[in-house]
């Protein structure tokens, strides 16, 4: 049963130097462990998230977010990744358990710090600056908006109907997953990966249909995806990850913009994003797939050619053999006449 009191979680990530700029809101219940719902986008101009977090509630970021989505300025790819990995984040026990041990402890370097790690595996290794606020709050006031509003009322356009559109917006809900989420079970584990490209045979990105079989590369060094790598041995002597088939399970296209479940095996499943219709994915004909780097090939023809010389050295060493004891049976056969 939900409690009746909950964190407000909500912070600001500003990156100068790559020029990226975060802005996260969410709800997170102490009782049952898990993020409620959230909302999150990242943006390229810091202006568009320039708002105090004190006194603001998780309805006011929605409301911003909401608004920075509608309009088109969002960068749309991180905050996909983003959205993801805090999905996944609000479900796993032991990064739950940390989060709500420093937020009641108050400590606000730690909570930093677990939400820069989450950061750093969409944008890479970075330092931003983070600025953090949360609060306990009743439960029936999650959806109120709070006197915080009116700092960033400069955002909303002088059109009203614009402005209802991102007030109307629905808040994302962690436990019941929308669009092809909704195709991955909740208990499945959620890997990261990209498509192997072929160009000339491939078959187009927004052309994929479930059941179709492709070619995928796991990618990414969150513990999920590590821990299917070494599960299924996938990396190499070199380092590479070996390439895998794997099963569409959902698709969903919008213009340009395509995304794309795939089922790894039991219980593994992956979502990925892309903006290009012209990439042209490589499909699974059941041959063993070829890493690109080409090692196996490399070491299969090493392999072929120490077999030939080594063919090559017993049949002389035969042919010698047979040559002594051919010599041998001459000279008795001489002697005895």
């Amino acid at each position: 049963m939900p409690s009746e009191q909950v964190y407000s979680l909500l912070f600001q990530s500003r990156d100068g130097a790559s020029s990226l700029y975060i802005l996260f809101g969410g709800i997170v219940d102490p009782v049952s462990s898990r993020i409620d719902r959230f909302e999150v986008v990242a943006v390229g101009n810091s202006e568009l998230i320039n708002i105090p977090l004190s006194g603001t509630t998780f309805k006011d970021i929605t409301n911003v977010c909401q608004k920075i989505k509608y309009e088109g300025k969002q960068l749309k790819n991180l905050t996909n990744k983003l959205q993801e990995l805090f999905q996944n984040s609000g479900r796993s026990d032991d990064f739950m358990e940390q989060l709500i041990h420093y937020i009641n402890k108050r400590e606000d370097d730690k909570i930093k710090y677990l939400v820069n790690q989450i950061q750093n595996q969409a944008m890479g290794n970075s330092k931003p600056d983070i600025s953090l606020w949360y609060s306990l709050i009743d439960r029936d006031k999650i959806d109120e908006a709070g006197s915080g509003k009116s700092s960033f009322e400069t955002l909303d356009s002088e059109d009203a109907h614009e402005d209802s559109a991102p007030e109307e917006a629905p808040i994302i809900p962690i436990g019941v997953p929308t669009g092809i989420d909704a195709s991955i079970p909740a208990a499945a584990a959620r890997v990261q990966f990209k498509f192997i490209l072929s160009p000339v045979s491939g078959i187009p990105v927004n052309q994929l249909k479930p059941g179709d079989q492709i070619v995928v590369q796991l990618t990414g060094s969150d513990p999920t995806t590590m821990g299917i790598i070494d599960s299924m041995k996938l990396k190499t002597e070199d380092g590479s990850i070996k390439p895998i088939p794997a099963t569409v399970v959902a698709t969903e296209n919008k213009g340009v913009e395509n995304e794309t479940v795939v089922k790894i095996g039991n219980d593994v499943f992956g979502k990925i994003y892309e903006e290009e219709n012209s990439i042209k994915v490589r499909l699974y004909t059941g041959e063993k797939p070829v890493s690109k780097s080409g090692g196996s090939s490399g070491a299969s023809s090493a392999s072929n050619a120490s077999l030939e010389a080594g063919e090559s050295s017993l049949l002389l060493t035969v042919l010698i053999a047979l040559g002594v004891v051919g010599i041998g049976m001459i000279a008795i056969f001489v002697f005895l006449l």
